[in-house]
């Protein structure tokens, strides 16, 4: 069977110009604003009358665009080293979309599109969301392949947790870990959606324990491990506690920054956690701030995703979504309904 990977990312803006195109797809996307359309048409319309200035200045501070697409292709061109199929980056608010990539395969003949999340932790505004969208742009194409998502969420894979470790490794780099707080930092959610069954929240707790669990047995100590969220929108309750409050209230004044919930930098990690936290560290009088790099293109990822594509090919993968949180995880529903409807046509 010919087989595609396909990379889920939500995306960034790759000039100043896509900038509003981010927010407003962004903004139209039920998983992100779950209300009727003409009520998600009046926020969209408000948050970008309200954001766009603002966003268009924190890309600028990026050189123009957000690193994303870049540092995806990057982690492209190591798995074409190691996997003999073609391989596609699909964003969900910005190119390179994933109609062109899809028109390539259904043309080539592609019986099966094997979908690797980059969001570790499952949430139905990121997983599930790039999951509808695939599906939606084969139904446009008349395009009926085999979908598999090789990993539903892989925030507990052990693999996976040793390659944060060696992220946090490489940030603290021989400086005494004793003396910093170690901010482990998940990109927040409106509590409306966690209530609603999202498993996100539970799934990032779990992720922070197993990150803990590891650098005890390794011995890298921390004076203290917390969990932050970052990236609150608007004045709806979100998770908590957040960065910012985190920050201007220190215990400690030598912080090492993880974001947890992204493998590929982006504006939320190189601008808000790297230029615009740095500057309340600076304006307090931290003694130290860093923030540790993302996975990327790193060894330990790469290897990663060719394990689950390998796994697959083998056999050993049984499903279409092998979620362990299968109760409450609206992406094997998803999975379910595709299946049926290709079966029916």
């Amino acid at each position: 069977m010919k087989q595609a990977l396909f990379l889920l990312n939500m995306g960034g803006p790759n000039s100043l110009d896509e900038v509003e195109l981010f927010l407003y797809n962004m903004f139209s996307d039920k998983n992100i604003l779950p209300t009727n359309p003409a009520t998600r048409a009046l926020v969209r319309k408000i948050i970008i009358s309200k954001r766009l200035d603002e966003a268009k200045e924190s890309y600028a501070h990026l050189g123009g665009k957000s690193p994303l697409a870049d540092l995806t292709q990057e982690l492209i061109e190591k798995l074409k080293a190691k996997l003999d199929m073609p391989i596609y980056a699909a964003m969900r608010y910005v190119p390179p979309f994933a109609q062109e990539s899809l028109m390539k395969c259904k043309e080539e003949g592609v019986e099966e599109l094997l979908l690797f999340p980059l969001y570790p932790q499952y949430s139905t505004t990121t997983t599930l969301s790039s999951y509808e969208d695939i599906v939606s742009r084969c139904k446009a194409l008349d395009y009926h392949p085999k979908i598999t998502v090789l990993a539903c969420q892989y925030y507990d894979d052990t693999d996976y947790i040793k390659a944060s470790v060696e992220q946090i490794e490489k940030a603290i780099d021989g400086k005494e870990s004793v003396e910093y707080d170690l901010l482990l930092s998940a990109h927040g959610l409106p509590l409306s959606i966690i209530k609603a069954g999202d498993p996100y929240q539970r799934q990032v707790e779990a992720n922070v324990s197993a990150i803990k669990t590891l650098l005890d047995i390794k011995g890298l100590h921390f004076k203290n491990v917390k969990l932050v969220y970052q990236s609150k929108v608007g004045n709806a309750s979100w998770l908590e506690p957040n960065l910012v409050d985190v920050l201007r209230h220190p215990t400690n004044r030598k912080v090492l920054i993880y974001p947890l919930a992204f493998t590929i930098d982006n504006s939320e990690t190189l601008f808000e956690l790297d230029i615009e936290h740095r500057e309340i560290a600076e304006k307090i009088k931290y003694d130290d701030y860093i923030v540790a790099a993302c996975m990327n293109s790193s060894e330990p990822f790469v290897n990663l995703i060719v394990k689950y594509v390998d796994r697959h090919r083998s056999g050993k993968h049984t499903g279409t979504f092998p979620c362990a949180d299968c109760t409450v995880c609206l992406c094997c529903g998803a999975a379910k309904r595709y299946e049926a409807d290709t079966a029916a046509s």
